[in-house]
């Protein structure tokens, strides 16, 4: 199995007045075709907060999110040096034939897209090691996680780090946002918190408005600040 998710939308438009791009401790590989046949082949790198951005219909996107662990062995460069920064591909390989060939045929954006990303595999036992903390860090602490793989702390957590481009503690917490946006219609206060991994429902309230820039209640009222541009 390929160490990345990949899917094409066509004819995307947002009709909110707002969207959303929620925190994310993957990186993702993003072509864009625009309004009028502009392009973009882009790196979206690990994101530590919410952003919002007007509704804007997009003819045609595809989205290549890295599984956790491979961004450094498929990108070239740590996912550390990628957070919170949307970067070219051309900047990372240093060509642009990628976006070039994708943006002359946008019907094989997929193929194209996965085979390069095919040809630059090659083992990663780093990041198998951060695939298999990660499993575990939303269970335990660090110091559990650590031992478990026979690895000292500081080596896990500089090693983590690098990988994923946000320390064990963020990733943890980024999670826990995530997990809220993905129950919070089905499940409410307590619960809610509980299932998320949260101490109580203060606790959630204070990392949810932290990293999504508005109260839990104002969000899925739709009271999102205003879009910024993309």
């Amino acid at each position: 199995m390929n160490p990345w998710d990949i899917k094409a939308v066509c004819e995307h438009e947002a009709r909110a007045r707002s969207v959303t791009r929620p925190p994310s401790t993957r990186t993702s590989l993003v072509f864009s075709l625009r309004p009028g046949g502009e392009s973009h082949l882009v790196v979206l790198g690990p994101r530590t907060h919410a952003s919002y951005f007007p509704g804007k219909k997009l003819p045609f996107t595809v989205n290549a999110e890295l599984h956790t662990g491979w961004a450094r062995t498929l990108l070239g460069t740590p996912a550390s040096d990628l957070v919170d920064r949307v970067v070219p591909v051309s900047e990372l390989w240093g060509s642009t034939e990628l976006h070039e060939s994708v943006a002359a045929e946008p019907a094989r954006a997929v193929e194209l897209i996965e085979k390069a990303l095919s040809d630059r595999m090659t083992d990663n036992p780093a990041g198998d090691l951060v695939q298999e903390a990660a499993r575990w860090l939303h269970r335990e602490r660090l110091p559990q996680t650590a031992r478990r793989l026979n690895v000292s702390e500081r080596h896990l957590r500089t090693l983590f780090t690098g990988a994923v481009g946000v320390s064990p503690k963020r990733f943890v917490q980024l999670n826990r946002v995530r997990s809220v946006l993905s129950h919070a219609g089905t499940r409410k206060g307590a619960r809610l918190a509980a299932d998320s991994g949260y101490y109580d429902q203060s606790h959630m309230a204070a990392e949810f408005r932290a990293t999504m820039g508005v109260p839990l209640s104002a969000y899925l009222a739709g009271d999102l600040p205003p879009g910024s541009a993309c």
